[in-house]
């Protein structure tokens, strides 16, 4: 079914007007890495990259089968167990942590489109079944570990402050009309903003190495966080777009998700090939 809602499209020039290289195999690139200051024109540039791909691959539609199920199954659970209501925020912000493990697949569309011209499932999915694909799923579980602990201490948040759960109503109520709300708000989003940069730094460009490279899961996330040291500003930005983008696009019923998410997948991987230098 993913065959027929990804489409394929040929192009001969890069999104500037370069001939795309000729290779027709997602071979691993063996050459040593070598991580680049970049400057928000690069930023900008990656973006726009991102847009023409997804307009290029269109997996809208796929994002949407994929998100309003687990959507519909989130609000259930909410509605029916009250004591999940305290956690539907940190559930929800903290989807931000796993972000790269729900958009590589974009990356991997990106990646060989640039060295093919043309993006489709089973050239893009080869990626996934090579050992390379074993360092991605490594690096999702870190990701996926780090939302856990998340979860975790946003429950301890919730604890400390408002204690046990009451109603919907009481529990809206004792959060924003509340001196212990508020200092559950104010708690939980400088805790939130540690784990949103350490999520950034983590995933900043690793699982793009692994989509690329012959590389292990602590040299990827090394090269990644020394990516993001060299580049804060942009990488600060890039942090808050993802955040932005991902608010904007979940506010019209998530609709918008359907659009952010593929765009955001597609751009992370133009900005890792302007921070990681080959060879």
């Amino acid at each position: 079914m993913a065959a027929t809602l990804i489409k394929a499209v040929h192009d001969t020039d890069y999104p500037g007007g370069q001939p795309y290289p000729t290779t027709t195999h997602p071979e691993a690139d063996t050459s040593p890495v070598t991580v680049q200051k970049i400057g928000f024109g690069d930023l900008r540039a990656a973006l726009r990259e991102g847009v023409q791909d997804w307009l290029a691959c269109r997996t809208d539609v796929l994002v949407m089968v994929v998100i309003y199920p687990l959507a519909a199954l989130f609000i259930a659970i909410a509605l029916i167990d009250r004591h999940f209501l305290p956690l539907l925020f940190p559930v929800a912000s903290g989807m931000a942590l796993v972000g790269p493990v729900a958009t590589i697949w974009f990356g991997a569309l990106s990646r060989q489109r640039e060295r093919d011209g043309v993006a489709t499932v089973d050239a893009a999915g080869a990626i996934f079944e090579s050992p390379r694909g074993s360092v991605i799923k490594r690096l999702a579980l870190l990701l996926i570990g780090l939302f856990a602990v998340w979860i975790a201490v946003a429950g301890v948040i919730y604890h400390t402050t408002l204690g046990s759960a009451p109603g919907t109503g009481s529990f809206l109520h004792a959060t924003f009309a509340t001196a212990p709300g508020h200092e559950m708000i104010l708690i939980g989003v400088l805790v939130g903003a540690v784990f949103g940069v350490v999520a950034l730094a983590t995933a900043l460009v690793s699982f793009q190495l692994a989509l690329d490279h012959e590389i292990g899961v602590a040299e990827a996330v090394s090269v990644s966080v020394r990516a993001a040291l060299a580049n804060p500003a942009v990488t600060l930005i890039w942090g808050l777009l993802i955040a932005g983008l991902l608010l904007i696009g979940a506010i019209p019923g998530l609709i918008g998700l359907a659009v952010t998410i593929p765009i955001l997948g597609h751009s992370a991987w133009h900005l890792y090939r302007r921070m990681i230098r080959n060879g």
